[in-house]
């Protein structure tokens, strides 16, 4: 088994532009050299974007809301160890799934609300904040594993050639030991070597069309990698082939993802969750902020990024989600309490973050999104269902859990979100047109997984309702002038 190779990146590297591709040390195994893959292979496959570019690791969907990957991705200092806060992640993570060429418009993306690190292992669970549809998952575990047999690992880093490849790559690499937590594993076919940008990606067994996922990786060589005068092309991976009950584990902690918006048109704002069997429900709100028991409105809601407002003018709450094929559609709400069949906005919706309020001031509902670029765009409604071209408002829009609501009053539609600075709340105070004022910090260590926006307590004064990582809901009333009382907890295992 190979020892751990101690060099780091040097200052010229760091200097480098595309240096932010990759991870800050050359301990971790990084990125894969290998067959270059056709679109659609293996699309359990993650792209893992880590602080806006600081670092890039790769991952394998193992439920429809998770990734497994190494904890050393986003570890503070993984030349030291891989140790990792459980929670909230400090710095802003991207996961890209079912996209092996990352140009294309296949695949979803999704930021990473929360990380489950293993306790003896480098090895982490990280949340996805909406689930991933239509894109199978991995299986964990599976027969013994044993020395000498063939596994392959994918990856989206170096090669030969690139430092900052476009698309995902796969070899095929030979068991080389078998130790309790982890196996050494050396390249089979040639040139297959695991290089800068690969740490946590999948090292999975292929029998009779099947395919079990056994380890992640975790340390290499990288001999023959771009940039590397390294001939040694061992690896050290991680295995996972015997925590498949911890993974159910984790997969299992309560979920349901939150949208708001106000289903009966009575001026206080429901709450909507959508929970991992895709069963779309409404908790309608009373005056004061208790909630009714939820009314169960369909199920097999196989839709991510759903908002709600009133987008036609009736006085009743809509519903706007995207499916897997990047298609944006419409559910119009009746006054039967039950929304109409879907209505088409768009196709190529490669946006995340969408959220929905009146931004311009007209007094119709609009969008806003984010470009995976991180472009944050605003898309002026029509007051029909429908919308105007988009409008870019700003650039590097590195904010996660973005809500939006009135809360200062004015009949305009502010945004608030979560930096990764030391989890601070921000608040951008939103003006007539559709523009925003700098932004001012509401709150330090805002440790929750999910964030949602509206008046809750029925006294026309936007509020928050945010869900920590244990389940619990907890509610802030808004004062009305972009301040908040204390929480209120609501309810646990939410």
């Amino acid at each position: 088994m190979p020892e751990r190779h101690s060099r780091t990146v040097r200052a010229a590297l760091l200097a480098a532009a595309t240096v932010a591709a990759g991870l800050i040390t050359a301990d971790p195994a990084t990125a894969l050299q290998g067959t270059e893959l056709k679109e659609g292979t293996y699309a359990f496959t993650a792209k893992l974007d880590i602080g806006a570019g600081q670092r890039s690791c790769t991952g394998a969907l193992v439920d429809s809301q998770w990734v497994i990957t190494a904890s050393s991705c986003f570890a503070s200092n993984p030349d030291k160890d891989f140790a990792v806060v459980a929670g909230v992640p400090k710095l802003k993570i991207t996961a890209t799934v079912g996209r092996t060429d990352l140009s294309s418009p296949s695949g979803q993306v999704s930021d990473v609300v929360e990380l489950v690190p293993h306790a003896g292992r480098d090895l982490v669970m990280a949340k996805l904040a909406k689930p991933i549809r239509g894109v199978a998952p991995i299986s964990v575990g599976g027969a013994a594993l044993s020395r000498g047999e063939a596994l392959r690992v994918m990856g989206y880093g170096r090669t030969a050639e690139e430092w900052v490849p476009g698309r995902g790559h796969s070899g095929v690499f030979t068991v080389d030991s078998v130790a309790s937590s982890s196996i050494g594993i050396i390249g089979k076919t040639s040139g297959a070597s695991v290089c800068k940008g690969d740490t946590g990606g999948p090292a999975f067994r292929e029998s009779n069309g099947q395919l079990e996922l056994i380890a992640v990786n975790s340390r290499s060589w990288q001999g023959g990698c771009f940039g590397e005068d390294e001939s040694r092309r061992e690896a050290v991976n991680t295995r996972v082939d015997d925590l498949g009950p911890w993974v159910q584990t984790v997969v299992s902690l309560p979920r349901q993802d939150l949208t708001a918006g106000d289903y009966d048109g009575d001026g206080i704002t429901d709450l909507f969750t959508n929970d991992a069997d895709g069963k779309l429900s409404v908790w309608t709100s009373r005056q004061g902020g208790s909630f009714d028991s939820p009314k169960h409105l369909t199920s097999g809601w196989d839709y991510a990024q759903t908002v709600s407002a009133d987008f036609d003018g009736n006085g009743l709450a809509d519903l706007i989600a995207r499916n897997a094929k990047g298609e944006l559609f419409i559910w119009t709400g009746d006054k039967s309490g039950s929304f109409n069949r879907p209505k088409k906005i768009t196709d190529g919706w490669d946006f995340t973050q969408t959220v929905a309020g009146d931004f311009t001031g007209d007094g119709k509902a609009d969008l806003i999104a984010k470009e995976t670029s991180g472009t944050l765009y605003l898309w002026p409604g029509n007051g029909d269902g429908t919308f105007g071209a988009k409008r870019k408002l700003t650039d590097a829009w590195d904010f996660t859990q973005t809500t939006a609501a009135d809360f200062t009053g004015d009949g305009i539609a502010d945004l608030v979100a979560r930096n990764s600075r030391g989890g601070e709340l921000l608040i951008w105070i939103g003006n007539k047109g559709g523009s925003f004022n700098r932004s001012q910090k509401l709150t330090s260590g805002w440790d929750f997984t999910q964030t949602v926006a509206g008046d809750f307590t029925g006294n026309g004064k936007a509020d928050l309702i945010a869900k920590d990582a244990t389940g619990t809901l907890y509610r802030w009333a808004g004062r009305g002038d972009s301040t908040f009382a204390t929480p209120t907890r609501l309810t646990d295992s939410w």
